[in-house]
C-alpha cells in the first residue's frame, strides 16, 4: 500500500544520502512517500523552492517524482504561493516540463533552473524593462549588494557611467545582509544621484539571490561554480536582452574566493556577446575599500574611521537613528 504524508527531514536523510544528496535543514516542509512502511520518495519545500527530491533507486520509473511534485505544489498553494522553482540536472529538465514547469536557464553541465506558476521570469523582465526605460546605444549593467554603499562602489559606478551611455545598477534584493534592502538601495540611489545616466533597480528574485546563487551567501565554494553559472545564464538569456545590455561591470575581488569565481564565470558565459569589464578596487591607504572593511570598523565602534571609506550620504545614514539597530547588531556580534 502506498501512502504520502509529512515527515521530519531527519527521517528522509538516509534516502537523500543514498541518492547522493546533502540534507538542507532549512526545509520548512518535507513529504515522504511510503510503500509498505518503506520510504521510497521524498521532497521538501523552502519558501518558493522545491528541493531535496529523491526517489529510491529500487523504485525508479514508478512516477514517484510526479507524486511528490503534486503534493508539494498543493502544499505551496495552501500557503498562498503561486510560483515555485527547482534545480535539476540538465538532462532531466524534460521530465519536469511534463509536470508543468518551464525552463528558466540551463548551465551545462551543472544544472537547469525550472519554475512553475506565476509571476515568473517573463513578468520579472517586463517589470525591469518598464522601470529601466529605453536602452541607450551602449547600455551597461552592474549587480551590487552594497552592504553598505562605499566609495569603492561609487567609484565602480562612476567609472562605468563615464564609459557608457547608460548604466543600470541592479541592487541585490535578498534581505540576508546586515543592512536591510530598503536602506541599501536608498544609499545606492543617493550615492549615484549626481550621475544622470545611472538607473538603480531592485534586483528581484533573478539577480544574485539565494534562488540563483546561494553560494554567494553561504560561502560554499564547492557549489559556487554551478550557481554562478546559473546566475550568468539568467543574465545572458533574460536580463541583458530585456535591458539592451552590451557590457557588464564587476570589481576585482582579492578577498572573496566565491566572488572571484563569479567574475570568472561571467567572462566565460557572457563573452563575446556581452563584454565583461573588471575594474580594480578603489584603495585607501593601500587597502581595497570594501563593505566588509566598513562593517568591521562599525563593529568596533570606529565610526569616524568609516568616514573616509563611504560617501557623505552613507555616512549621514550611519549617524542617523535608522542605522542604530544595524550598528548595535554589528557590535553585539563582535563582542
Amino acid at each position: 500500500m502506498r501512502e504520502e504524508y509529512p515527515i521530519d527531514l531527519h527521517r528522509a536523510e538516509p534516502l537523500l544520502r543514498r541518492c547522493g544528496l546533502t540534507p538542507n535543514y532549512k526545509a520548512e516542509y518535507t513529504v515522504g512517500v511510503f510503500e509498505d512502511d518503506e520510504l521510497v520518495a521524498t521532497g521538501s519545500l523552502w519558501e518558493d523552492m522545491i528541493q531535496m527530491m529523491a526517489v529510491s533507486p529500487d523504485h525508479q520509473g514508478e512516477d514517484l517524482t510526479a507524486t511528490v511534485i503534486t503534493h508539494l505544489i498543493g502544499k505551496a498553494r495552501e500557503a498562498g504561493r503561486t510560483n515555485l522553482h527547482l534545480f535539476t540536472k540538465p538532462e532531466k529538465a524534460v521530465m519536469f516540463r511534463g509536470l508543468g514547469f518551464r525552463q528558466v536557464a540551463v548551465a551545462r553541465p551543472y544544472a537547469a533552473l525550472m519554475e512553475w506558476g506565476r509571476p515568473g521570469i517573463q513578468e520579472y523582465c517586463a517589470q525591469i524593462k518598464a522601470e529601466a526605460g529605453p536602452p541607450a546605444p551602449l547600455t551597461a549593467a552592474m549587480v551590487m549588494n552594497c552592504n553598505p554603499f562605499t566609495l569603492g562602489h561609487q567609484y565602480l559606478v562612476e567609472t562605468a557611467a563615464a564609459q557608457c551611455d547608460k548604466v543600470i545598477v541592479l541592487a541585490v534584493q535578498e534581505d540576508v545582509s546586515v543592512f536591510p534592502f530598503e536602506d541599501r538601495i536608498r544609499l545606492i540611489r543617493q550615492g549615484t544621484a549626481h550621475l544622470p545616466n545611472v538607473v538603480v533597480l531592485a534586483g528581484g528574485r533573478y539577480a544574485v539571490s539565494s534562488l540563483t546563487f546561494p553560494s554567494y551567501f553561504t560561502k560554499e565554494t564547492q557549489l559556487a561554480y554551478a550557481h554562478c553559472a546559473i546566475d550568468a545564464e539568467i543574465f545572458r538569456a533574460h536580463t541583458a536582452p530585456t535591458l539592451g545590455v552590451r557590457r557588464r561591470y564587476v570589481g576585482t575581488e582579492p578577498l572573496s574566493p566565491v566572488t572571484a569565481i563569479y567574475n570568472q564565470t561571467l567572462r566565460e558565459r557572457l563573452e563575446p556577446e556581452i563584454q565583461v569589464v573588471e575594474l580594480p578596487r578603489k584603495e585607501q591607504e593601500g587597502q581595497p575599500i570594501s563593505a566588509s572593511r566598513v562593517r568591521a570598523l562599525l563593529a568596533q565602534g570606529k565610526l569616524e574611521e568609516v568616514r573616509q571609506l563611504v560617501p557623505p550620504t552613507t555616512f549621514a545614514y550611519l549617524q542617523s537613528d535608522a542605522a542604530q539597530p544595524v550598528l548595535k547588531k554589528l557590535q553585539e556580534s563582535a563582542s
